[in-house]
């Protein structure tokens, strides 16, 4: 079975840990949460860049994506996100990963249910398991399978500042990983605002972002966050049936537009540093790591609200 599909992880996030910042937004001072629809698509391109032992890489990054949520009381919400990303991965020379061109083609996919139930006018809890899988084209389903959940506690502290945190447990691939995570959203005055960045995006909702108001339709924002995740490899790979892994650390600018009828779209510019690849056999077992230079980035992404 070609194709493969993987859950994203920002800052130690899946795509599940995506949907609990996305989706832990209450109504009007911190009233419960409401219902809303969302779509998204964009393009994301990390340029060439150099790898410690030789050669180098660029990524081509297609996306898309859908959220629901629905109310089904005044204190509860149930919501559902789907993801998807095709990630090309071209090598040139030596990778200093044992394997010239060590995986291709990355197919990523998920679905994550979520509930959210308003304990008080201040405070809410979510609870959000999602299914995935990872992999490279050709690569083995049963061997690829990304799942887990969060739970995550957020408290309205003023119509201008909500704080969460959560904890989240995740079986990537071959092995479990639990990490903390927390959620802002500060209205700083009419123009600054600090929080998580959109999930659309080089880092996904993962990290910080301090975004200055230009005007009613336009906005800037610069932020970053750490990125981490695994996929299995094709069965018939130079490494069959290994596993790969990339981690880093974008940091970006982006320039925001929005339209009526809930249209915005993104234009975003960075760099990823402290960028490292591995490469592991099917047993887990590291064959090969590398270091990779500061890679630069470019991308545009469009979403739609209803």
């Amino acid at each position: 079975m070609k194709g493969g599909i993987l859950v994203m992880v920002g800052m130690l996030w899946t795509l599940t840990g995506s949907a609990a910042i996305a989706q832990t937004r209450g109504g009007p001072a911190g009233g419960p949460p409401t219902g809303s629809t969302s779509v998204a698509a964009g393009y994301l391109h990390q340029f060439e860049t150099a790898i410690s032992g030789g050669g180098d890489f660029r990524i081509s990054r297609a996306f898309a994506s859908a959220d629901v949520m629905g109310t089904t009381g005044s204190k509860t919400a149930l919501g559902l996100g789907f993801a998807y990303d095709r990630e090309e991965y071209t090598f040139s020379g030596p990778s200093g990963l044992a394997a010239p061109a060590p995986w291709g083609t990355i197919h990523r996919i998920g679905i994550s249910p979520s509930i959210i139930h308003s304990l008080s006018p201040y405070w809410r809890i979510l609870v959000a398991p999602s299914i995935g899988y990872a992999g490279e084209e050709g690569a083995d389903p049963g061997d690829a399978l990304v799942y887990g959940a969060v739970i995550s506690a957020t408290k309205t502290i003023g119509p201008d500042l909500s704080l969460g945190l959560g904890t989240g447990a995740y079986r990537q691939v071959d092995r479990w990983r639990v990490f903390p995570f927390l959620s802002v959203r500060w209205r700083i005055n009419d123009r600054w605002r600090l929080s998580n960045p959109p999930r659309v995006g080089p880092a996904g909702p993962a990290g910080l972002e301090l975004a200055y108001s230009i005007d009613g339709n336009w906005e800037a924002a610069a932020g970053g966050a750490y990125r981490s995740y695994r996929f299995r490899l094709d069965e018939d790979a130079t490494v069959p049936g290994g596993i790969g892994e990339i981690r880093g650390i974008p940091l970006f600018v982006h320039l925001s537009r929005t339209w009526r009828h809930g249209w915005r779209a993104d234009l975003y510019a960075g760099v990823v540093l402290g960028g490292k690849l591995s490469l592991e056999n099917g047993r887990g077992d590291q064959i090969g790591s590398a270091s990779f230079d500061p890679a630069p980035l470019a991308g545009l992404f469009v979403t739609r609200k209803f």
